[in-house]
């Protein structure tokens, strides 16, 4: 079986990938982890924890090597070790391809998959956007949110390591499901108010126009399996949106709203330069088009708003 390393693979996302990959049948999975305290949770899914840090080189380089690992899938959403992480893989990739020709051998590249986000389109409004779209280009329907406003640069960097690597890029909008936190900006200003029994108006920091991309964290995970399985295969854009549907934020708040039993009315006061704020708060117009068409990717989770009352209560018995 192919040998894949999650890096991150103990969060949020990253166990869900890791599942989905053992799942498969097809995949022999590692993943790191910064400490041993994820380790019991690792093992005990069936995955090999390493643990070390991703900003040391040699760690990254070495396990890579000593566990002969086939595809890397960075996870680790670790903003200021992004770079060196890739220079990390990359390096690796050249060792492995040096040491085959002092044997005159070739072998395939190790593999290389970068979760970014829907995020980098910024607010296209009323304009369908594609993950052909660059960001940060003339080609671009508006500019990044400002949290991700580095992300562009380095889905470029990654694109420019494809003499060394297979890559693919995946790009999610918010992850919902289970224990996600994504959405405790607002979520939590609403159950805060419901258990103070404070009936005045709940602020949220978002636009009353935002409109907010979702996928399940479960359907998520299929699409990196699809990445995976497909990686050596992908043409000259190796680049995947995963968004299963578009909610507007009051049609979601008020049903939040009803299922928490809050009573306050509730109100869009933006988001005060809160660099995160304004992320979530943007308007998604983003389609999975070509993950549907090029991966065979198809959500089975696309009942946000009816399933709120089940989403509420796994996000809740998480806080």
């Amino acid at each position: 079986m192919a040998r894949v390393l999650i890096l991150g693979g103990a969060g949020y996302i990253g166990l869900a990938v890791a599942q989905a990959l053992i799942r498969s049948g097809n995949y022999t999975v590692f993943a790191t982890s910064r400490s041993d305290t994820k380790t019991k949770l690792l093992a005990s899914n069936e995955v090999k924890p390493l643990i070390g840090e991703l900003s040391d080189i040699t760690f990254v380089k070495a396990i890579i090597a000593e566990n002969r690992i086939d595809v890397v899938i960075d996870l680790s959403q670790a903003y200021s070790d992004a770079t060196t992480i890739l220079e990390s893989v990359t390096g690796a990739a050249q060792d492995r391809a040096s040491r085959l020709a002092t044997e005159n051998s070739i072998g395939p590249k190790l593999g290389f998959i970068y979760c970014s986000g829907s995020w980098v389109h910024g607010s296209p409004r009323d304009q369908r956007i594609s993950d052909t779209s660059v960001p940060s280009t003339f080609l671009a329907a508006d500019k990044p949110a400002t949290a991700v406003a580095w992300r562009p640069a380095h889905e470029q960097a990654v694109l420019k390591s494809r003499d060394n690597l297979d890559v693919a890029i995946v790009r999610p909008g918010a992850v919902y499901g289970r224990g996600s936190w994504v959405m405790t900006a607002w979520w939590g200003k609403v159950l805060d108010a419901a258990k103070s029994g404070d009936e005045n108006t709940i602020e949220i920091p978002a636009y009353q126009e935002t409109l907010t991309g979702v996928v399940c964290v479960d359907d998520l995970a299929d699409g990196f399996v699809r990445v995976v399985d497909r990686l050596p295969t992908f043409g000259s854009w190796p680049v995947f949106d995963f968004v299963s549907e578009t909610i507007s934020i009051s049609t979601m708040m008020e049903e939040v709203k009803r299922v928490i039993g809050a009573k306050g009315a509730l109100s869009y006061v933006g988001c005060d330069g809160n660099p995160f704020f304004e992320a979530l708060a943007l308007i998604c117009n983003a389609t999975s088009g070509r993950a549907r068409a090029e991966l065979g990717w198809i959500p089975k989770r696309t009942e946000f708003v009816r399933d709120l009352p089940q989403l509420v209560a796994a996000w809740e018995a998480s806080q």
